[in-house]
């Protein structure tokens, strides 16, 4: 993929499975679409069931009179309850998927909390997907499966430490005193919070999470992925939020130039799900179109990894219970044999 990989490179996925989180839009959209029209089941994991059926009878309509298989999963990233309902319920099924593509997220909004009281950007953008992923490991092929994970050049743009050893900055304990009890101090995670550093924070978690996921699941292919900077909604919309109405118009003046259009932007999630070149491969960072890149220092670091998944696995312990943290280590070691 040394010149880059094309969506002509997309071998003919007849047979194969594969999931993408907030397929319904942007780059999302964009690799459903390339990913069906090489004959793939693709199952739309999405918040809003009529935006994702929508998003399927365009594609219907787009490839007629070919009839792709297209499924709804529906997936709310914001309540951890929701996404271990809804991985649980298709490991049930007893059906398997030869790739998660974990796309959906967003980016550099406001202060906000999940319904888990959980920072919104770190827990849309890495707590949801974590739990979906290790509780959907079961259905996931083993030795051939991948999962692909986007993250962001933004993964360098992050805090100075990186990621926080303080859960309290990126969760409100329902126990802990509320600010009107607290003096009217901010909690914590508000206090620290940037909507820009909070978002590259999120992006980093991504991309460690990736790391740390193919160095315990060596039966696994997984791929960290830097899209590149795409004109989408979610650019628009985060950019808007974070750096007020003028920069976004500036912003907005200069993606008409700079900023890959949907389609350029799903070429490297494409290139990780389904290029035959990266069958041996797992742990890398890709960069458009395709090409392996060394992430920053904060991305490489083991240490970071280790502190990272620690305290996942605590917020999974402290907003859905022992009981599933039990299930997830299960899934870990099992498929590890």
């Amino acid at each position: 993929m040394g010149n880059g990989f094309s969506t002509s490179d997309i071998p003919d996925l007849k047979g194969k499975t594969f999931l993408v989180t907030g397929a319904n839009k942007g780059i999302g959209y964009q690799t459903a679409l390339h990913l069906a029209k090489h004959h793939a089941r693709v199952i739309f994991a999405c918040r809003n069931g009529k935006k994702a059926n929508m998003a399927m009878a365009k594609i219907r309509e787009t490839l007629a009179p070919y009839s792709p298989q297209l499924e709804f999963l529906e997936l709310d990233l914001n309540s951890l309850a929701q996404v271990a309902s809804a991985a649980r319920s298709f490991v049930d099924k007893g059906e398997q998927i030869d790739v998660l593509i974990n796309n959906a997220g967003i980016m550099a909004v406001p202060y906000r909390l999940t319904q888990d009281g959980i920072e919104s950007q770190f827990g849309c953008n890495h707590m949801g997907h974590f739990v979906f992923t290790t509780l959907l490991l079961p259905a996931i092929k083993r030795g051939t499966g991948r999962v692909v994970v986007l993250s962001s050049i933004a993964h360098k743009m992050t805090y100075s430490f990186g990621i926080t050893d303080k859960l309290e900055q990126v969760y409100v304990d329902p126990a802990a005193p509320k600010p009107a009890e607290n003096g009217g101090a901010k909690h914590p995670s508000e206090a620290v919070y940037t909507a820009a550093n909070a978002y590259g924070q999120s992006k980093l978690a991504n991309l460690l999470f990736a790391k740390a996921l193919a160095a315990r699941q060596p039966n696994l292919h997984v791929f960290a992925v830097h899209p590149g900077y795409v004109d989408t909604d979610l650019q628009r919309t985060g950019i808007k939020d974070a750096f007020g109405g003028f920069v976004a118009t500036l912003s907005a003046a200069l993606s008409t130039v700079a900023a890959k259009n949907p389609v350029n932007g799903a070429r490297t999630t494409l290139a990780a799900a389904t290029s035959p070149e990266l069958d041996n491969e797992t742990g890398l960072y890709l960069v458009p179109y395709g090409k392996v890149a060394t992430p920053s220092t904060f991305g490489t670091d083991p240490d970071m990894q280790k502190r990272l998944w620690e305290m996942s696995m605590e917020l999974v312990r402290r907003i859905l219970g022992e009981q599933m943290v039990a299930e997830i280590e299960r899934n870990m070691a099992r498929t590890v044999e």
